[in-house]
């Protein structure tokens, strides 16, 4: 169900652990509208997708390229 999963925004869907949980709205929700065992397995789904998005590592406006090794005086390259 997509109406749930843009329901709730990507920082509570880090919250959350996805093991149904008192505490997590997100997981009763889904218990709510799917029952016990479906709306977990359908939770757990929907959270894979929705962290799957984006990678939680910062990249720098720049290509990133190879740096070259330095030799030492006189020596060549081999």
């Amino acid at each position: 169900m997509p109406v749930l999963t843009s329901k709730f925004s990507r920082k509570e869907w880090k919250d959350c652990c996805g093991k149904g949980c008192k505490k997590c709205k997100i997981a009763q929700t889904y218990i709510g509208a799917h029952g016990r065992s479906a709306g977990l397995e359908q939770l757990r789904e929907d959270r894979k997708t929705v962290l799957a998005g984006k990678s939680g590592k910062k990249k720098s406006g720049k290509a990133q390229t190879k740096k070259k090794k330095k030799t030492a005086k006189g020596k060549k390259r081999s």
